[in-house]
């Protein structure tokens, strides 16, 4: 009976509201265990039977159980534990001391708990400390820490309290060395670190918030998704970018370069993903936002240029087959460029995406014959038959012409959005048009076939982790971003990432974190918003970046771009100034001579374009406590220190 009542309702489990937990960071042995732990409850959770679940995972029913209660325990962050609890050698509950404490003299060492174990017995002792600090009779100096003062004359009231009630030179802390010095000075500290509005208090200054928070195997292959080939192409087309000037006048400016990246399945033909970049050189953050298409679920193409028709035998392959969303590779191909060898890369080839790499000799389409081959199906489908085509042989000597030729017009030249739209539809019709090395079929056809079992076995598809899908950005590797704040200056934790500073209403709270380090994820191509967790794994919410940042989208290019014209005093602008638009204005002067500032200019009317709705706290965010109230009466002013040296 004693069992039954302690039974827990699958139903009741919601992995939902669970936080996640970052398994990167934990060793390999603990990564396994938690690993094991999860999937048991998981399956547990879906309807398996504790039967079931120790038979797979060997799991005890009872373990599971204690497991599960851990995980739906309160935090002291105001959620459940979650995935966190289930980590190896994590302690749910605070240690409680249970036995008497020992007399010593002559250490310190023995007595854990023993502090926790005084207050609980006399709260009057445990509210006497509260008032000391709520009364200024201890406070914090201005610093990264924050050093306690007036704690000698705290613990020399706090002894004549414990007299008072009774103790004597045998009873605790009064039997110790130091009469449990050390461990009120660590209680005070720690009440400091978890209530932010209290440490302010005790640091005498007005709260205020941060900036931030304004607001060589063989080259075939017989299955689909089993090798892939991955290259950058040049597109030989010249394209214009046309221009909306504060005045109203429309102009139009010659873009330096356009690129292809794209990813083609070898048995298939399909292609899985691809991207344009604008830059003079593709890098790796557009190698990673390919893998990450190509990974993803793709959508129906908006059309808005006349004329064009999607084939109805075309489409893309998560979007015509949906088995196939999420679903990733075993082998990539790709050459020793240096975007495609970064370290990033390798890392989410390697690490996140589970595939193996085979790396070939640059500049030999031979080793890569299917991607080549697509590229040059596009420069004869696409590229060469637009009005700005440049010759492939004299393709240098021809633009120079074009270029000195003072009648040279832009005007039947395209735009960057008119061809990514042509890019669209042309992918998508080449899925539907018959491949004559698939023998007749399409490649959306052989997809098909390959996927749903169509006259040969099906194939088993791998799909990517669940929390990449979730959070595409966890596909770039993290950066470890300091959290600052100073408790004795009333400043709210935060973190500084490019330049920019970036918080959240937890973290403007968890004063516990300044001076620890974050894993930071981020979206190249968007950064507005990041996502953070800590050292030891736990997630925190989105962290929003401060001013105008933070409403405006803009990718990482344009955010160095704008502060290298900064550093070499081409540019300034103040805090409420929108810095997007001093940098167009900027390079709105620098277009009609050089190429690569209509780059810029045409990469920021991309980003625009394709960006997501902008995000407010209150979406992600649930306030845990009103914000402190205005101070009532009188208030007297503190008498200002001008402290010496000169200021950062």
């Amino acid at each position: 009976m004693a069992g039954s009542s302690r039974r827990i309702d699958p139903n009741t489990i919601r992995l939902s509201d669970w936080p996640q937990l970052d398994e990167r960071v934990l060793t390999s042995e603990a990564r396994t265990t938690f690993g094991q732990r999860r999937d048991a409850i998981e399956a547990y959770a879906s309807g398996s039977s504790l039967a079931q679940v120790y038979e797979t995972w060997g799991i005890h029913r009872s373990t599971l159980r204690r497991l599960v209660r851990r995980a739906m325990s309160a935090h002291p962050d105001g959620r459940p534990w979650g995935y966190r609890a289930l980590v190896p050698h994590v302690h749910v509950q605070p240690y409680e001391r249970s036995k008497a404490p020992h007399a010593i003299a002559h250490g310190k060492a023995g007595n854990a708990g023993a502090f926790g174990q005084l207050l609980q017995r006399h709260r009057n002792l445990a509210e006497q400390l509260r008032k000391e600090i709520e009364t200024r009779k201890v406070h914090l100096q201005p610093g990264e820490k924050g050093r306690l003062v007036g704690l000698k004359a705290v613990a020399h009231r706090f002894e004549q309290s414990c007299r008072e009630l009774g103790l004597g030179a045998g009873d605790y802390p009064l039997n110790q060395k130091w009469k449990g010095f050390r461990s009120l000075a660590s209680t005070l500290r720690g009440w400091l670190q978890d209530d932010f509005d209290l440490a302010a208090r005790a640091a005498g200054q007005r709260i205020k918030p941060a900036s931030a928070l304004r607001q060589l195997p063989e080259r075939g292959s017989a299955d689909a998704f089993d090798t892939v080939e991955f290259d950058a192409h040049k597109m030989d087309v010249r394209l214009k970018v046309i221009d909306n000037d504060p005045l109203g006048g429309e102009q139009s400016y010659e873009i330096e370069r356009v690129w292809l990246l794209a990813i083609i399945d070898v048995a298939t033909r399909c292609l899985l993903g691809y991207t344009i970049s604008l830059g003079r050189e593709c890098n790796r953050f557009d190698a990673i936002e390919t893998f990450k298409r190509a990974v993803t679920p793709a959508k129906v193409p908006e059309l808005t240029l006349p004329g064009l028709r999607l084939l109805p035998t075309g489409g893309f392959v998560s979007q015509a087959l949906e088995p196939t969303s999420y679903a990733c590779w075993r082998q990539i191909r790709l050459d020793n460029a240096r975007a495609h060898l970064a370290t990033t890369s390798l890392d989410v080839v390697c690490e996140a995406l589970g595939c193996t790499a085979d790396f070939g000799p640059a500049y030999q389409p031979d080793d890569r014959p299917f991607i080549e081959r697509f590229f040059g199906t596009i420069a004869a489908t696409l590229s060469r038959r637009l009005p700005g085509a440049i010759p492939g042989k004299d393709a240098a000597q021809v633009m120079l012409r074009r270029l000195r030729d003072p009648t040279d017009s832009l005007r039947l030249l395209v735009t960057s959005q008119e061809l990514e739209e042509l890019l669209h539809l042309t992918v998508w019709n080449y899925h539907g048009t018959p491949h004559a090395g698939l023998g007749g079929f399409t490649p959306l056809e052989m997809m098909r076939r390959h996927v749903l079992g169509i006259g040969r076995e099906a194939i088993r598809l791998r799909l990517i982790p669940k929390p990449i899908r979730e959070h595409p950005e966890l596909l770039h590797d993290p950066v470890l971003c300091r959290v600052h704040g100073n408790l004795g200056r009333g400043e709210r934790p935060y973190i500084t990432f490019y330049h920019v500073r970036y918080t959240s209403e937890r973290l403007a709270r968890s004063s516990g974190l300044i001076g620890k380090r974050l894993r930071v994820h981020y979206d190249p191509s968007d950064l507005r918003r990041l996502w953070a967790c800590t050292e030891d794994g736990h997630m925190l919410e989105d962290l929003f970046a401060s001013g105008r940042w933070r409403d405006e989208p803009h990718s990482l290019r344009v955010r160095q771009q704008i502060f290298k014209a900064k550093r070499a005093r081409e540019l300034d602008f103040g805090p409420g100034d929108n810095p997007i638009e001093v940098f167009l204005a900027l390079r709105r002067k620098q277009a009609a001579k050089r190429r690569r500032a209509a780059s810029d200019i045409a990469q920021v009317q991309r980003e625009r374009r394709t960006a997501k709705p902008p995000a407010t706290e209150s979406e992600t965010v649930t306030p845990e406590q009103p914000p402190s109230p205005l101070a009532k009466g009188p208030v007297k002013g503190k008498a200002l220190r001008i402290i010496r040296g000169y200021s950062r």
